[in-house]
């Protein structure tokens, strides 16, 4: 079966396989689950000294942003890694946890680098 949507809150909880269609181009066709992970994902890092973490993680070449709640996502990496970045850091840390982008976040950056 086939839906179409622009609900994509609703189609995230219902769907296995993700059709992205935009002008009429197929933009890229997925599982839910492998499109959430390579294209929206990111670690949620959570440290008392999230400067020098920061640095660590930029030291190895991983792209870091910290957000307005004192933590700092590290995109396109792993929780692994990122714990033993900071392991060799010496940087205590107090969660690591995998974050994804929604499906209507996702959707519109697919769909924004295909209007470029």
């Amino acid at each position: 079966m086939i839906v179409s949507s622009h609900v994509l809150a609703e189609v995230a909880q219902t769907v296995d396989q993700v059709l992205i269609i935009n002008h009429g181009r197929l933009v890229i066709e997925s599982s839910l689950e492998g499109l959430t992970a390579r294209v929206g994902a990111s670690v949620r890092v959570r440290s008392p000294q999230l400067s020098l973490m920061a640095d660590a993680l930029q030291r190895e070449g991983i792209e870091t942003t910290i957000t307005n709640d004192h933590a700092l996502l590290a995109r396109g990496t792993t929780r692994e890694q990122v714990g033993d970045i900071a392991f060799s850091a010496t940087v205590p840390i107090y969660e690591l946890a995998n974050e994804s982008s929604s499906l209507e976040e996702i959707f519109l950056d697919l769909t924004s680098e295909e209007a470029s």
